[in-house]
């Protein structure tokens, strides 16, 4: 009776570990992101669907609109729509350091918060796709992504980076 009794001790011990192990381990891979040139980040994020009407914008329009100087960090690109009533939008940024990502999340999570302030009471479309935007770090890299495309967006970078 007592060789049951430890027996049966000894497995619940093994199961409880092993479920701490998994737990850590699913930790550990919530913000892993491979290194993977931004060129190929951009290239998968432009296959998901670039909507007419949304452009390129470069090193100017990323101080504007996010405080970023891009003339410093050359790891990005940003997609903008043309006009001031659409709110698609991709911003991919590889930051060089932690600070950078903590700075870059900061200013994409800024950047969020003002556009929902703008189209806030007149805006009942174009607030709703920025309720599910993406404004997050992924390891070295921090992404602003919102609009009708954002999932799809999302869902190419992921694959490219993981």
């Amino acid at each position: 009776m007592k060789r049951k009794e430890d027996i049966r001790g000894t497995l619940m011990k093994a199961g409880f570990v092993i479920v701490i192990v998994v737990y850590l381990g699913m930790l550990c891979m919530r913000g892993y992101a491979k290194d993977v040139p931004i060129e190929k980040i951009k290239e998968a994020v432009e296959n998901a669907g670039i909507p007419e009407g949304v452009q390129e914008l470069k090193d100017r329009d990323l101080r504007r609109y996010y405080g970023i100087d891009g003339s410093q960090n050359k790891e990005y690109f940003f997609y903008k729509a043309d006009s001031s009533m659409n709110v698609d939008e991709v911003l991919v940024i590889k930051a060089r350091n932690s600070e950078e990502v903590s700075s870059y999340e900061a200013a994409v999570k800024t950047h969020l918060e003002n556009q929902k302030k703008s189209f806030e009471g007149y805006g009942v479309t174009q607030t709703a796709l920025l309720k599910k935007a993406y404004a997050q770090a992924e390891g070295s890299y921090v992404i602003y992504m919102a609009g009708e495309n954002a999932d799809k967006w999302k869902s190419a970078f992921e694959k490219a980076v993981k």
